[in-house]
């Protein structure tokens, strides 16, 4: 693909990104899973582009996901993890399945822990948010996020196949 093609593409894409992002401060319920579809968008750009592009991709979402929306905890969910996961994991899978699991799980939690304390203490979340349920409220809400991440890798796992299908669909569509 030509380079100027796959400048507006990347364009394109990290508007839609923005705006799917910015839908967040209208549908709170949509705060973890539109981190989690602006995401897949990096795999399409790195499937049609190379790995540079959909990082550039995930670098401008991040930046403007920061400065422009008022929903930061989605901005930083976004840019602390899922948007760059997608990108890393195909390295983490080619180590040894055990090791790769640890690092998976390491790398995610690490992520959820700075969300959270960038979110109270840079961008103003409320920590009485973290405390409803008592003291069980983090090691709960940690909980449940492992799970989305044990549901998020599996369907990136099982998913490569549509983006990739996806991304070739595209591809066609520009030529």
């Amino acid at each position: 693909m030509k380079k100027a093609k796959l400048t507006a593409l990347c364009g394109m894409m990290v508007a839609l990104s923005v705006v799917l992002m910015s839908i967040t401060t209208i549908i709170p319920v949509l705060m973890y899973v539109l981190p989690i579809i602006t995401g897949v968008i990096v795999i399409v750009v790195a499937d049609m582009g190379s790995k540079k592009w959909a990082l550039g991709l995930y670098f401008a979402t991040a930046f403007l996901s920061l400065l422009l929306l008022t929903d930061k905890e989605a901005s930083l969910t976004y840019a602390l993890f899922f948007g760059y996961y997608p990108l890393i994991r195909d390295v983490i899978q080619r180590l040894p399945k055990l090791f790769s699991l640890i690092i998976k799980f390491l790398l995610f939690n690490c992520a959820a822990f700075l969300i959270g304390i960038a979110g109270v203490l840079l961008f103003g979340v409320s920590a009485e948010e973290y405390s409803e349920f008592g003291k069980a409220t983090i090691p709960v809400l940690l909980g449940l996020a492992n799970i989305v991440f044990i549901l998020y890798d599996s369907i990136l796992s099982k998913g490569n196949i549509v983006f990739v299908a996806f991304s070739q669909k595209l591809k066609k569509l520009i030529k």
